[in-house]
């Protein structure tokens, strides 16, 4: 009887094994404690952990596969953690629950440096991406927005930075014939938001404030919208307040309604 040969080609090299095979729980917990750790860093923490040493690149295969990207840090202040902030917090949760996310009006201030680039670059691996950046010392705009769930209410550019003055202009000029009946406009406990005349002016048209729990960004949608406008900016690298604010311009009508509501869910603020 002729013989019949199998012609499946056979595995070649050494079979593979890794300590991280079974480690998931161990990984996620090494990163959830030291989240800005190097990978060498994370091998040795793993090997004092485990006793076990593995290499860097089953280190950032391992990281890839649980979905543990390396990405920009965000930082918050040492105060966020908190007993006294964390209850303050609770305390504006349960203050908005039962306020109708159509009637929040979120409230906030943001710069933007004239010359700005982007942040990152493509060059040849192992080389540093260089770029040449405008000099412009001090030189920066202001931004002054509210933004509810269906528009961005109101929006206001100054030269250097906001004082009490600039931010009484924007409530009376700008926010304040935009307001309805029922809104609420929530806004940080900034000292220059604390003048005498700045709620008297809201609630004349019906409205009312809510002040924002401290060290809370993460509880205002309209901090997504300054990151996503800022990186728009970078992308034509104004330098001029003029060119600032005609971008600015364009940045509106490229806003649509699911953008805010994204924004406001982003935050927990119910929209269905």
């Amino acid at each position: 009887m002729e013989e019949i040969r199998n012609l499946q080609p056979k595995p070649r090299g050494k079979p593979q094994f890794s300590y991280l095979t079974n480690a998931d729980i161990d990984l996620r917990e090494l990163v959830e404690a030291h989240p800005d750790a190097t990978l060498i860093e994370l091998c040795e923490l793993f090997a004092d952990k485990t006793g076990n040493w593995v290499g860097r690149s089953a280190m950032c295969s391992a990281l890839q596969k649980l979905g543990l990207n390396r990405k920009k840090k965000t930082t918050r202040s040492t105060q966020a953690g908190t007993e006294r902030v964390l209850n303050l917090r609770l305390d504006y949760w349960e203050k908005v629950k039962n306020i109708e996310p159509e009637n929040l009006v979120f409230l906030d201030e943001t710069g933007i440096l004239l010359g700005l680039t982007r942040t990152h670059a493509r060059s040849q691996m192992g080389t540093r991406a260089y770029s040449l950046n405008p000099f412009y010392r001090g030189s920066k705009v202001t931004v002054i927005g509210a933004i509810s769930i269906t528009k961005v209410v109101a929006l206001m550019t100054m030269n250097d930075s906001m004082d009490g003055n600039a931010f009484e202009v924007f409530v009376s000029k700008f926010l304040v014939p935009q307001l309805w009946s029922g809104a609420v406009v929530v806004m940080d406990n900034l000292s220059a938001h604390q003048r005498d005349s700045i709620v008297p002016m809201i609630e004349a048209v019906g409205a009312s404030v809510l002040n924002l729990s401290s060290y809370s960004p993460d509880f205002n949608p309209i901090e997504l919208w300054w990151s996503q406008l800022k990186s728009f900016l970078r992308s034509f690298t104004p330098t001029t307040t003029e060119m600032v604010d005609k971008l600015i311009s364009v940045a509106l009508d490229l806003i649509n309604p699911q953008h805010l509501r994204n924004w406001f869910a982003s935050c927990c603020y119910c929209t269905s």
